[in-house]
């Protein structure tokens, strides 16, 4: 009998692992909250529970396990859910990340308080219990600092202490996206920022996934973060690439991940790697599941599916057999309600371009530019130079027009 893979999160993104799975000859289980999840269509079983909600997916899993079928592996895509893999794993018994583990990747604190140990580098950093704190650190070091919250997902809650008028407001707007009601800043580092997708094997990390983030709109959309896309293979030197390599391999090994998958957030201030977050999971944004693949012909999906079910995956799996220019970019159209939605099919006609997803449709509303990408479409795009691959990209959301009203 195949093996059994259960995936958490049925959004858009996992169902590419879900293909891959299949692909693999692997029985698949998807878990999501959603009955009309796009993953559940690539499934052979589906479990309706909440990816962000550990106990209710273990017990789900544990239900699935005793009376249909054994799962032999658990992972999670495009969401931020450590900690619901790792109670899978303890309730079945499966290899993976603990619970502690975990439990330092979802708390940025005490994350940052383990690399801090452990001698990794990262920005400065603090809680801040009260808006009165936030302002004596803001007079004492500077506004040049990062607000966030300590345990949200992704973005929600960051901003630039330096682009915001009304520092009160600020730690509220960041405690509001805290379950704890916990808030923390960090010294903000100038410099390039890259994203890593990583596989450590037997406590060795291996980095095929290396993309120089695109913050193009940092100063149209401040005091956020809004990223747009970015370009594979990075644009750092080679000695520098290394370094961000063995940096995000030392943050691993602090988080006690020996085997698994994390996606590092890397800032290069004056020539050395700095850590701002490790996230214990796959990304998002289709980088592990389309763009390493394209950009280095790694099967990033498969070793990392294999190392989920406890399986030998070699250093040559992982080692990039090319280093083809890979682009991706998104539309942000006008805040308000889309009217209309046209030119996806013009677009994938464009050499170079390799994927157009648009995710807005009549009806739906786009906000204001936040801590939330507003984006309504993406596209990726190749080509034998960055500028080629850059230009096809760019012709491509020439060609997709998201009217709003």
């Amino acid at each position: 009998m195949s093996k059994t893979l259960l995936i958490v999160s049925g959004g858009i993104e996992a169902a590419d692992a879900a293909k891959r799975a299949k692909e693999m000859g692997l029985y698949v289980v998807v878990s999501d909250r959603d009955p009309h999840a796009p993953g559940f269509e690539f499934a052979d079983s589906c479990l309706i529970a909440d990816v962000y909600a550990p106990d209710e997916t273990a017990a789900a899993a544990e239900r699935y396990a005793r009376k249909l079928r054994k799962i032999d592996g658990v992972i999670c895509v495009a969401a931020d859910a450590p900690m619901t893999v790792a109670a899978v794993n303890k309730r079945l018994g499966l290899k993976g990340i603990s619970e502690e583990s975990a439990r330092l990747a979802c708390d940025k604190l005490a994350m940052k308080e383990r690399f801090l140990a452990a001698g990794v580098p990262i920005p400065w950093f603090s809680a801040v219990s009260t808006p009165q704190m936030l302002q004596r650190i803001a007079i004492e070091r500077g506004r040049n600092l990062v607000i966030k919250p300590v345990d949200s997902r992704g973005s929600r809650g960051v901003q630039r202490v330096e682009q915001v008028e009304d520092l009160t407001k600020a730690f509220y707007f960041a405690q509001e996206h805290s379950p704890t009601d916990r808030v923390m800043v960090e010294q903000y580092l100038s410099g390039p920022q890259v994203s890593t997708e990583s596989i450590v094997v037997n406590g060795v990390c291996h980095t095929p996934g290396f993309s120089d983030r695109n913050y193009e709109y940092l100063e149209r959309y401040a005091p956020f973060f809004i990223e747009n896309g970015g370009d594979l293979p990075s644009h750092l030197p080679d000695d520098v690439q290394a370094k961000v390599k063995d940096v995000v391999g030392r943050a691993a090994a602090a988080l006690g991940i020996t085997n698994g998958t994390v996606k590092g957030d890397i800032v290069v201030h004056r020539g050395e790697p700095h850590v701002i977050e490790l996230a214990a999971r796959l990304s998002g944004g289709f980088f592990c599941t389309r763009e390493i693949p394209l950009n280095t012909g790694v099967d990033f999906i498969g070793a990392a599916i294999k190392v989920a079910l406890g399986e030998d995956v070699s250093a040559e799996e992982l080692t990039p057999k090319r280093l083809t220019p890979v682009i991706q970019r998104y539309s942000f159209p006008s805040p308000g309600k889309v009217v209309k939605v046209s030119g996806a099919a013009e677009a994938r006609k464009i050499p170079g371009v390799t994927e157009v997803i648009v995710t807005a449709k009549e009806g739906d509303i786009i906000p204001p530019a936040g801590d939330k990408r507003p984006s309504a479409a993406m596209v990726l795009a190749t080509g034998a130079t960055r500028e080629a691959a850059l230009e096809a990209a760019n012709d491509a959301l020439a060609q997709i027009r998201i009217e709003t009203a």
